[in-house]
């Protein structure tokens, strides 16, 4: 028995050091499967995390999860699975995202889990009557013996064990990231999340197990003093401390209409305190808060489509004429201050309709500049050909350019870059918000054209978030100009990113109107004392805090007549856990 159990816990942890130690080469793998109908993924720093939304986890972590029905069709085993061991398919035949294991089966992890870690000093044979016990103890005789040798965190928890030096495992241990596992919540605790995580000093201490549940109702009875209570006894504490977290959702796009989809534009407003109070409590001013800009360019509802639509135009570099036909914008909004050449291209931008006109408008204009007709006035600082040509016919000599392959749409770009550069100094300094040095790396002519689009697209970018933190949010300069300089300094570090959530922490004093009268999209607290990693959180969200459940939604009946819901659905997350000692 003991033997293949030992056997179990080498190979398990084996593949997933394997896992880790390409992680940290960079190399990112695909889930891989365990036992048939499980995989495990190894979520790197930085990746959607989802645990996030629960314990604000943004840390490798290994998860668990049950293997996509795909994927479980093609893969092979000889040893048919009795129905115990089987594992619900919440999606009835239908993949519709991740997928979770029984609770019945995640919770016996824990079962062998506190086994190793409280009997190592037993002898074998202790340690099999201890497993009988326990079985006949929860009814579980009719469990196949296999049924504990799979389960992962236990063997997890048996590899990291410093007592299990038996184990055909190189020591002193690698130290692993926790190991999560997604569970259906079909038990009336409503457990959707177990998980182990170790304790580590110079070495590998103990293991911290926790237990996640998630329900969601039209209401919630919670009391703070219960749930301090509660944290005092289970882990022998007299003196506990509270720290609040409270996010308000102050804009999120939402689609016009069924034609155009909805941008990922969220700005919302995380704060936190201690101490709580009470459940539900508004955030004192004495608080940390911390702004969360999100913008994806084009925002419907925002002002700067017109520059969105030249700015597109700019992304096309294609040299064959039928790409340049399909990329020619018009319907630009004019600045007040265009010089010639911003000129041409609000009217070529608003006539071209193929290679063939933008061919044609040059030669045109390269003609009256040969013959003195025109001698049109620029703003300084452009470096464009045309420029050049421009001033070269105040002298009354020009260079010889021949207006075929890419040089036309090289010098449309030229002057719509310009355009665009000028029109961004524009906004940033007259709104007293950054100066020509702090742009300089955004203007700057002294790279390829291609990298000054590059940078353009960058600004372009924050142009946008600080028009949507203006438009829907209304800030004071001081903050403003604070997220200008925030943004201005990581695009100066960082390639252009619309996925980024930029974050600048704010007074709540400045912000109090944002908040004071709203209701928070999600309010927690979090109860610790003794041990850093020892903890219980409550939470209330009013969207769903885990990916792998379908909650109940209303039905037609509990609509009032215009359509909106007579009670609010909430949903309610409460995480506890215990530690366990090796030594």
């Amino acid at each position: 028995m003991w033997p293949r159990v030992n056997r179990a816990a080498e190979e398990f942890y084996c593949r997933l050091l394997q896992e880790f130690d390409e992680e940290k080469k960079g190399i990112h793998n695909d889930p891989f499967i365990y036992e048939a109908d499980v995989q495990v993924q190894l979520i790197s720093k930085g990746q959607p995390n989802p645990l996030k939304n629960i314990l604000d986890e943004n840390d490798v972590v290994f998860i668990v999860e049950k293997l996509p029905l795909e994927k479980e069709e093609t893969s092979h085993v000889e040893e048919p699975q009795c129905e115990e061991t089987a594992i619900s398919d919440l999606s009835t035949g239908e993949n519709v995202g991740p997928l979770a294991l029984p609770v019945g089966r995640a919770s016996l992890l824990l079962l062998l889990l506190n086994l190793f870690t409280h009997t190592v000093g037993l002898p074998a044979c202790s340690n099999y009557i201890l497993i009988t016990y326990w079985c006949t103890h929860l009814r579980l005789h009719n469990v196949p013996f296999y049924f504990f040798t799979g389960q992962l965190i236990g063997l997890y928890t048996m590899a990291h064990n410093p007592n299990m030096t038996h184990l055909k495992i190189h020591h002193p241990v690698t130290a692993l990231p926790p190991l999560w596992v997604r569970c259906d919540s079909s038990d009336p605790e409503g457990t959707c999340w177990l998980g182990a995580e170790l304790v580590t000093t110079n070495s590998i201490a103990g293991i911290v197990l926790y237990t996640v549940s998630c329900k969601a109702d039209k209401t919630y009875s919670v009391n703070l003093e219960d749930l301090k209570s509660s944290h005092k006894k289970r882990h022998h504490l007299s003196i506990v401390t509270t720290r609040g977290f409270a996010q308000y959702e102050l804009f999120k796009s939402t689609a016009l209409d069924d034609t155009l989809a909805a941008s990922q534009t969220t700005i919302t407003l995380d704060i936190s305190w201690s101490p709580v109070d009470e459940i539900l409590q508004s955030p004192p001013l004495s608080s940390t808060a911390t702004l969360n800009l999100k913008v994806e360019s084009g925002e419907p509802r925002g002002p700067l489509n017109h520059l969105q639509r030249e700015l597109k135009f700019l992304l096309i570099v294609k040299h064959d004429s039928a790409a340049v036909d399909r990329s020619i914008e018009c319907l630009f909004t004019v600045r007040g201050d265009l010089d010639f050449a911003e000129q041409l291209w609000f009217k070529m931008s608003g006539s071209v309709v193929s290679y063939q006109d933008l061919v044609k408008c040059f030669t045109l204009i390269i003609q009256s500049l040969q013959r003195g007709d025109i001698q049109p006035w620029l703003h300084s600082g452009s470096n464009s050909l045309l420029s050049k040509l421009i001033h070269q016919s105040y002298h009354g000599t020009m260079d010889t350019v021949t207006l075929s392959g890419t040089i036309p749409v090289k010098m449309l770009l030229e002057i719509g870059l310009d355009k665009l550069k000028k029109d961004f100094i524009s906004f940033f300094i007259g709104q007293e918000l950054a100066s020509l040095n702090h742009l300089e790396y955004f203007i700057t002519p002294s790279v390829d054209i291609q990298e000054q689009v590059y940078r353009v697209q960058k600004l372009h970018h924050i142009l946008e978030i600080l028009v949507s933190c203006m438009l829907f949010i209304k800030p004071q300069h001081e903050l403003l100009f604070a997220l200008t300089q925030s943004c201005i300094k990581y695009y100066r570090q960082n390639p252009l990113d619309e996925q980024h959530v930029f974050q600048l922490p704010v007074r709540p004093a400045a912000v109090k109107n944002l908040y004071q009268s709203e209701k928070p999209q999600k309010w927690k607290v979090e109860i610790s004392g003794g041990q850093k990693k020892v903890k219980t959180v409550w939470q209330l969200s009013d969207s769903a805090p885990v990916d792998h459940l379908s909650f109940h939604k209303p039905d037609v009946s509990e609509l009032t007549l215009n359509g909106s819901l007579e009670e609010r659905i909430f949903f309610t997350n409460l995480v506890t856990c215990s530690q366990v000692h090796f030594k």
